[in-house]
């Protein structure tokens, strides 16, 4: 339910934009910035990386300015921002997608090209593997112990750290992207 503060303040985005519309550049700045207030909420929750957050941000702000004509001050603003975020937010995710495929983990040819290169026990192998988790964060070992060395799933991963199961997935991706590097040299 939303709280009567959360009403006024709606009110007052309206009333900015319905200003905006008129001319008011004023409004328009200001409702600008409390608008970017609220996307910057709403992205935070949406968008687990936070190195593309503020990106997010601006392109949904881009949006909302191209569109301030299409607002119509008698209807409410809430669900007219939320859906232009929405649509913004749901255009990155697939643009991301499409950038970096999702990778297939090579963890086991990665161990398969260090036991080629002449090592004979268990313990090399072992040394071999903790020197190539040495660089990686505290995070991102712990979900490469959990997902490759004990065999756990994705989502048990993320239940036992705590964290979404793309989090767990970025992090894994990292993770082996670091390794498959220092696998190499």
């Amino acid at each position: 339910m939303k709280s009567i503060s959360d009403s006024n303040h709606y009110i007052l985005l309206s009333h900015l934009l319905s200003e905006s519309q008129k001319g008011n550049k004023t409004s328009y700045r200001k409702f600008l910035a409390e608008t970017a207030k609220e996307i910057r909420k709403l992205v935070e929750i949406k968008i687990f990386d936070s190195s593309e957050r503020e990106d997010v941000v601006q392109e949904i702000l881009i949006a909302i300015h191209l569109s301030q004509h299409t607002y119509l001050p008698e209807k409410p603003i809430r669900p007219w921002l939320n859906a232009i975020a929405h649509h913004k937010i749901i255009d990155h995710i697939r643009k991301k997608g499409r950038k970096e495929k999702i990778e297939i983990i090579e963890w086991d040819d990665t161990i398969e090209d260090m036991s080629s290169k002449e090592i004979d026990s268990q313990d090399e192998i072992q040394v071999k593997v903790e020197k190539l988790l040495e660089n990686l964060t505290d995070k991102q070992r712990l979900i490469v112990k959990f997902l490759k060395l004990e065999g756990l799933s994705l989502a048990e991963t993320a239940k036992i750290m705590g964290m979404s199961l793309s989090a767990v997935k970025v992090n894994a991706h990292r993770a082996y992207k670091q390794i498959r590097q220092r696998g190499k040299t």
